[in-house]
């Protein structure tokens, strides 16, 4: 999937906020979306991506007296594992200038579980940022293994927050979630969403539109795929038509916000 593509993908409140997707090897790339109601600036890492050894995105929040540099990172387990730090180590020297907290998440393919060598060497480079691991749970569970690969890092000590997996069932991998309860910002935000208007007038119009239309390109269609795609042309057109998007504008202040890892 191309970067471009990704951005149209609809995760309904959330919006792409920064991603890279691999132009050479498949199953790689990494993305962060972020809720619409927070503003962000995207940070070019491009410089230190190189497919396979750290696939790497960011972005930066500003909100009331704080700044958070949220980075998503992947690395394959067969990547060069010395590349990873050092570039890692560039790329945290440059954000974290910049920033007050940091969140460091994604698939290291580290296995937390256990004890060994990648484990310390990051840890130590992680520590020099005071930087340190939040997850302790499995993150990927099979028949054969058990590993805790994916994590979330993070050097904010003034904030209340909690762990917790995400059973997604689309992935061999879990998802993590961090929530931090007490980041506020303290300036109201105004913002448009749209809803459809739906009341008993408007249902009351889609019963009647569907009772008049004859649906003959449905019944006289002998493909069911066909018919069917025929179907869900007019059921939706009739549909739009009647409970159209209105506008609304919501003031709230923001005072909850949270990052996941998968």
């Amino acid at each position: 999937m191309k970067t471009e593509e990704i951005g149209n993908v609809n995760f309904g409140q959330y919006t792409l906020g920064s991603a890279y997707c691999r132009q050479t090897y498949k199953q790689g790339g990494v993305c962060i979306y972020i809720s619409k109601n927070i503003s962000f600036n995207a940070i070019n890492l491009d410089q230190y991506i190189k497919e396979k050894d750290l696939d790497i995105c960011a972005l930066k929040i500003c909100e009331a007296t704080s700044c958070f540099t949220v980075i998503c990172i992947y690395r394959s387990p067969t990547g060069d594992f010395n590349y990873f730090l050092n570039h890692l180590e560039s790329v945290l020297n440059m954000t974290c200038k910049t920033s007050s907290h940091t969140i460091l998440c994604g698939d290291v393919n580290i296995n937390y579980l256990d004890d060994n060598t990648r484990k310390h060497n990051l840890d130590s480079l992680l520590a020099s940022f005071s930087l340190f691991s939040t997850v302790k749970f499995p993150t990927r569970i099979s028949h054969q293994s058990c590993t805790l690969i994916d994590n979330i890092f993070i050097n904010i000590y003034n904030h209340d927050f909690a762990v917790h997996p995400l059973i997604n069932c689309l992935s061999d991998h879990d998802g993590q979630i961090i929530t931090f309860s007490n980041v506020a910002n303290s300036v109201p935000r105004h913002r448009f969403t749209l809803a459809r208007k739906i009341n008993r007038h408007t249902i009351k119009n889609f019963t009647l539109l569907l009772h008049y239309e004859n649906w003959e390109d449905v019944f006289l269609e002998k493909d069911v795929n066909i018919l069917f795609n025929n179907f869900l042309s007019t059921y939706l057109r009739i549909f739009y038509a009647s409970f159209p998007n209105v506008k609304t504008k919501n003031t709230y202040n923001l005072k909850l916000w949270l990052t996941t890892g998968i």
